[in-house]
């Protein structure tokens, strides 16, 4: 008999908690390969997630035009992406370094494109290419550090504003805090907003920040 798939073996947080200590690249793939299928029902039904909902109104609150194309940056199953969608965005392109994740976000019929590649590396997409973006629960443990954001600042146009979560304890340890500190020393981002909220809606502690930034250049 095969080994089970990860969904079967284990419950909702401990699902999550092997996702916050993942180890290398090999791990994270086999994770996300084995939970695609469950995703949504274990982080929707089983933990109450409420990122994609509370990160899709900020970044809609911010855009005016809402025809421009717009990149879910980590976009796994599309959970954001239907959230969008549901606030009138009509250009959306899914980003994820998960085959299997992008096979069920392109199941949702609401993505132009799905793009498979990987944050930690330069991204083969033109500059300017996307008026917004979203990003929610990539910026956390044991995932993307803050070295991706020269490059997808690189691709998001002048005046174009990118919603995201980022963990409360990766914005120091992951270098977001420096990261961001420096970019806008150069001119290329302003801070609009960065709120502690909730990831979940049984916390009772804000787990990270809700942010938007602003290209300015």
């Amino acid at each position: 008999m095969g080994k089970k798939p990860l969904s079967e073996e284990l419950t909702p947080q401990a699902l999550l908690e092997r996702a916050y200590s993942l180890g290398n690249d090999e791990e994270a793939r086999a994770l996300y390969r084995d939970w695609a299928q469950s995703y949504d029902e274990t982080m929707m039904d089983g933990l109450g997630y409420r990122t994609p909902e509370a990160t899709a109104a900020l970044l809609a609150r911010h855009t005016n035009d809402k025809t421009q194309p717009v990149l879910d940056v980590g976009s796994g199953t599309g959970l954001a992406g239907i959230e969008l969608a549901g606030h009138g965005f009509t250009t959306l392109d899914a980003l994820d370094y998960s085959p299997e994740m992008l096979a069920v976000a392109r199941s949702r019929g609401v993505y132009r494109d799905m793009i498979e590649a990987d944050l930690n590396a330069p991204l083969a997409l033109p500059d300017d290419a996307y008026s917004a973006m979203i990003c929610t629960g990539t910026f956390t443990h044991a995932h993307v550090g803050a070295g991706c954001l020269p490059e997808l600042f690189r691709i998001l146009q002048p005046g174009g504003v990118f919603a995201c979560t980022v963990h409360k304890d990766v914005w120091e340890e992951a270098g977001f805090a420096s990261q961001t500190q420096r970019l806008a020393d150069d001119g290329i981002l302003e801070m609009v907003s960065r709120e502690a909220g909730t990831y979940y809606r049984t916390a009772t502690e804000p787990e990270g920040w809700y942010i938007v930034w602003r290209k300015q250049r």
